[in-house]
Formats: structure tokens, C-alpha cells, sequence
């Protein structure tokens, strides 16, 4: 069927009860036949409060502090059960028993005599190596990462070209002898086999040093509620902070520097090959991350030492003779707040260990040795993880805003024990319905958006602010996102860039300040008009990761559950409301309604 026709058809069907049409037998209609216009629709917005929530099973943590001018200040701290890598170990070769029993039948069971020699916590930062043009360099570092061509360090030669022959592409004299690269005909990268990262996992300023502590928990954190005779997991919120009153022996308390580079660890040198200097030779290329060493002497004796023990055959065992560790940083020259991907993080022993030797002459034992031999036993941070977090109080202002019956002028958005709006659309200034005059009306909707607009004049009166990239809105009895965001499987090349046309991304101009984030609600907005759907509140909150569709409990009655992916956010924002002075009226919060109808 021709287009238009079928066009006219659904709107004859639609619209047939309150509009009388001329008949027009199998005339198609000309392309003047319809009007295309946009309708600013009222939208009624309140402020509520994200009231303390349960931070288990989190997907990520932060620890740090961040502060800004409108919401003031925020710190965190981490603590975390332990896994061991393995389950009733045997440390060295032999189990504890059969070293203390040993074995007539095999002189190579001996006491081994395990001592460790260093302990070290590594906690890797979130990275990205994004590549939008595939030249070899990331997003981050390329001069243009549209250009495959580019050239980012200037020296001649295209990025693409300086992948593919082996020089590094961000250093215009790659081996460092004063010939730039596009001239040089023998060059050697000393650096082959490196990898640039973009950390991206950092809030604040992570120039300058700081102090990490690290200590054991006296606390044992169940996995399921007594109260509720052990029938759902225990919820461990954030304002918990009695928890920090049960830290104990330090592990760790000193000073660190952040360093975005790879971590490259060396090999030991072999003194035995005098021709060779192992000790230049890379072992091994790790990810940015911040390694510290630890007590050594407290994991030789609540670990190495207890071989053979019953609180080392199982986790809930484990979990309850070592119960955790805590995890803070502070003295802070300026804020930093660091979100790690603490699920990769793992404690690392080394320790030496005793090994019967024949050397290859299994018949005689007048040349047999004992050696000392080297081994890694691994502790990672599995089970319960809670993140406790202090904030400031709000401002009288915020107070006002949650407090008010009007609606708003302002909507502060902000992450964590936070801020939401409570939206309801088709609802004018004193909350009237709307809905049933835009029914009456025929309009063949094509296209609505939810526009919401930076108050750039508080944000930049008060300074401070770290604008988040994107805002999430929901249906508030389910939880759930809209129908849009179901049907939006669009896809850009960052991987952030995801359900770009349902939106909620910041527009920014170009001195890089936000200016509107715009959400596409066009199938719901027709499933309410056109398909009598309810008109349900809906929540708008920041996002993290709109992927994140899942929610955690709060503490409050009040609301009952949030946003995972807002209460991981740490940012905040001040968008205009429904009602804002005069001045601003035009980027006042509203549903832009763009639709066709037929002429008259």
C-alpha cells in the first residue's frame, strides 16, 4: 500500500470520532496535505532524597573523598571479606601433616620451613584502551581519533604507519638519538611491548601523594540476617560507620603516588650467568593500579603458620578466623576520589620454601641438596564488600527544595545518598492533568523528548563541580527502564556511547560545560495517548552505566529502592525545573511533543 495512503488511513481510523473528513476515494494526498509542529507540554517535578542504601554486592566501590560547592564534601572507605586462592593449602610441596608424619618411603618429604619474604596488595584502576580510528593510539592520547591518518606526535609519520613499523607514535624521536622518526632510517623502540592505558577511574587531583591504610577487621560480616531467623542476606548500609570501630592490626599505613603508567615488573638476575643481566628483562606487564606491600610478618603468622589448620579448609571457616580488611585513604592535599576495580584486586605472598633435590640421580643421594625454592599464594576479595560513605549535610536551599509543594524551579541531581525528581508528565504548574486535551487532539505524534537543562549559572557561581555524563529516567512502582530504552539498541564507538537515540547523554558546547541532556520518550509518550498505557511517576536520577538496570534497597520506607547505577555515582548537577525564574523560562524542564496533523 502507498505510503501516504496508509498514513491517511491510521489517521482516519485514529481521529475518525472528533474530525469529520471529505471522502476521498483512492486520491493519494499531497505532500502539503499534513502539518509537522511541536507542542511544549507541562511537566510537574518534585524533589526527594536518596535515603542511606545497602551497599553488598555493589558493582563498583570508591574510596577517597570528593568535594564540591553545592553538595559539599563526600569520603569513603572500603571494606572487604578475603578468599583464599585455594582451600586447605599445602604451602611448599607437602602438606603440613605429611611434613610432621614424613615418609620412609620418600626422603623428599622434609620440613620446608616456609618463610615469607614479601606480601603485596594490588588494586587496579578501571582503564580503557577505546581506539576509535584504529591507528594504534588510544582515544585519550590521538590528536584525532576520527583521522586514521594522524599524526600525534608531529614527527612526519602517521600514527598507523608508526604502529606498523614499530616505532612508538607518541614520540616523534622514538629510540632517543636526536633523529625524529620520519628522517630516521635505523630506529629501535626500547620501549617495544608497552601499553598505554587511559585511567579513567580517577576523580580529582591524583598528582600528588596521599596516605593509605590498610587494617585487619575484628568485625565478621554474615551473609544472612539473624533478625529474620537467617532468611535474607544481611544489608550493610552505608552510613554504617560503627564498623570502623572494629579495625585492628594495621597492614599498611604510609604514603602513595598514583602513576597511570603499566606496572612492568623485572626478572630477578641469575648470578650463575655473568653474560646476562636478567634483571633487564621484563617478567611480566600489568595494568595501572596502586600496589603497596604489607605486613609480612602478620601473614606468616595468620597464615603460612596455620598449614594444616581447620580455619584454612573452607570459606565460611576462613571468614570467621580472619574476618576481613579495611581499606582508607586520606591526608589528601586536594580531593581525590578513586573508583578501583576492587574485584580484581588481590593480596600476593611470597614466601620460600625447602626442596629435597636429587638432581636428576635418583640412585644416589650423595649428591642431594635442599634448596630453597620461591612460590606466590594469592588472597583475593571475594564475598561481602561494603562501602562506608560520609556526607555532608545539604544546603538550606536543597532542604527547601525537598520540603516543597510548588513545583520546582531547580532540580539538584546527585549520586550516592543523594538527590532524585520524582517527574510526572502531562501535569501543568499546579499539578492539573493534562493528558485528556492532548487525547482530544489529532495528533499523529512522531517523536517526543524530555529536555532538561544545565543551570549553568549556579554550577558556575559556585564552581567545583564535576558534570556527570549522563541521566537515567525509569518507571518508579517498577524500577524499570522505559520502552525506549528496550527498543534503542544503537551503538557508538566509545563504550560509554550506548542507546544513543533513548539519550540522557550531556550535550556540551565548546568550552566543554554541559548545556541540556535530552531523553527520547516517543514510544511511551504514544503508549499513553494513543494506547490508554497508565501515566506513571517516573524517576530521574544519574547514571553510571545505563546498562545498569538493577536496584538496591534503601534505608527508608519512604522509598524503598533506588538506581544501582545512581547510588555508584558520586557526581551531582542542578538542572532547571518545571518553573524557573522568567529569565530562564526557555530551558525550563518540559516534554517536547513534535507531531503531525491533517490540514484543515
Amino acid at each position: 500500500m502507498n505510503k501516504k495512503l496508509l498514513i491517511f488511513s491510521l489517521l482516519f481510523f485514529l481521529f475518525s470520532c472528533t474530525k469529520e473528513f471529505n471522502s476521498i476515494g483512492t486520491e493519494i494526498l499531497k505532500d502539503d496535505s499534513f502539518e509537522t509542529r511541536v507542542e511544549n507540554i507541562g511537566v510537574y517535578a518534585s524533589q526527594k532524597a536518596i535515603s542511606p542504601f545497602n551497599t553488598t554486592n555493589l558493582p563498583i566501590y570508591q574510596i577517597g573523598e570528593i568535594r564540591d560547592n553545592i553538595f559539599g564534601g563526600t569520603t569513603s572507605s572500603f571494606i572487604t571479606q578475603l578468599q583464599l586462592s585455594q582451600y586447605n593449602p599445602a604451602f611448599g610441596i607437602a602438606s603440613q601433616e605429611k611434613e610432621n608424619s614424613g615418609d620412609p618411603a620418600n626422603i623428599t618429604v622434609i620440613q620446608e620451613n616456609e618463610l615469607v619474604k614479601s606480601v603485596y596488595l594490588d588494586i587496579p584502576f578501571f582503564t580503557n584502551r577505546n581506539d576509535r580510528d584504529g591507528d594504534g593510539v588510544i582515544d585519550a592520547y590521538d590528536v584525532d581519533d576520527n583521522d586514521v591518518n594522524s599524526d600525534s606526535d608531529g614527527d612526519g609519520v602517521s600514527d598507523a604507519v608508526e604502529r606498523a613499523n614499530g616505532t612508538d607514535p607518541l614520540n616523534p624521536d622514538t629510540d632517543g638519538d636526536g633523529i625524529p622518526d620520519g628522517q630516521d632510517d635505523d630506529t629501535v623502540n626500547p620501549n617495544a611491548g608497552a601499553t598505554i592505558y587511559d585511567v579513567d577511574s580517577l576523580l580529582g587531583n591524583f598528582d600528588d601523594a596521599f596516605k593509605l591504610k590498610i587494617q585487619e577487621m575484628d568485625y565478621y560480616l554474615r551473609e544472612y540476617d539473624p533478625t529474620n531467623n537467617f532468611e535474607t542476606r544481611q544489608r550493610y548500609y552505608n552510613d554504617n560507620n560503627i564498623l570502623e570501630n572494629f579495625t585492628g592490626q594495621v597492614l599498611f599505613d604510609g604514603e602513595v603516588q598514583i602513576d597511570k603508567n603499566e606496572l612492568v615488573i623485572y626478572r630477578e638476575d641469575d648470578p650463575e650467568t655473568t653474560d646476562i643481566d636478567e634483571s633487564e628483562e621484563v617478567k611480566e606487564r600489568l595494568s595501572p593500579r596502586i600496589r603497596v606491600p604489607l605486613n609480612f610478618e602478620f601473614f606468616q603468622t595468620k597464615l603460612i603458620d596455620k598449614e594444616g589448620s581447620v580455619d584454612l579448609t573452607n570459606t565460611d571457616n576462613f571468614n570467621l578466623y580472619f574476618k576481613g580488611i579495611y581499606i582508607n585513604a586520606y591526608n589528601f592535599t586536594d580531593p581525590l576520589l578513586m573508583i578501583l576495580d576492587f574485584d580484581s584486586a588481590e593480596i600476593v605472598i611470597n614466601y620460600e620454601y625447602d626442596k629435597y633435590n636429587k638432581n636428576n640421580t635418583d640412585d644416589d643421594i650423595t649428591d642431594d641438596t635442599i634448596d630453597r625454592e620461591s612460590k606466590d599464594f594469592k588472597i583475593t576479595f571475594l564475598g561481602n564488600k561494603i562501602n562506608l560513605i560520609k556526607k555532608d549535610l545539604f544546603s538550606s536551599e536543597i532542604i527547601s527544595n525537598i520540603n516543597s509543594s510548588s513545583n520546582l524551579s531547580k532540580i539538584y541531581l546527585k549520586g550516592g545518598e543523594g538527590l532524585m525528581a520524582e517527574i510526572d508528565l502531562f501535569k501543568d504548574s499546579q499539578g492539573n492533568d493534562l493528558l485528556d486535551d492532548i487525547k482530544s487532539r489529532p495528533w499523529l505524534i512522531n517523536e517526543a523528548n524530555l529536555t532538561l537543562y544545565v543551570d549553568r549559572e549556579t554550577i558556575d557561581l559556585n564552581g567545583g563541580l564535576i558534570e556527570p555524563f549522563r541521566v537515567y529516567l525509569y518507571e518508579l512502582d517498577s524500577n524499570l527502564p522505559l520502552v525506549d530504552y528496550y527498543i534503542d539498541d544503537t551503538q557508538g564507538p566509545r563504550r560509554s556511547d550506548t542507546k544513543i537515540n533513548h539519550g540522557g547523554m550531556l550535550e556540551i558546547d565548546s568550552e566543554q560545560s554541559g548545556i541540556k541532556y535530552k531523553i527520547r520518550i516517543s514510544e511511551h509518550v504514544k503508549n499513553i495517548v494513543r494506547k490508554d498505557s497508565a501515566n506513571k511517576k517516573l524517576g530521574l536520577v544519574l547514571s553510571s552505566s545505563i546498562t545498569n538496570i538493577f536496584s538496591t534497597e534503601l534505608k527508608s520506607s519512604q522509598l524503598e529502592s533506588a538506581p544501582q547505577t545512581t547510588v555508584i555515582n558520586p557526581l551531582g548537577t542542578v538542572l532547571y525545573g518545571p518553573e524557573p525564574d522568567q529569565s530562564n523560562y526557555d530551558k525550563r524542564l518540559k516534554l517536547e511533543l513534535f507531531y503531525s496533523e491533517i490540514k484543515n
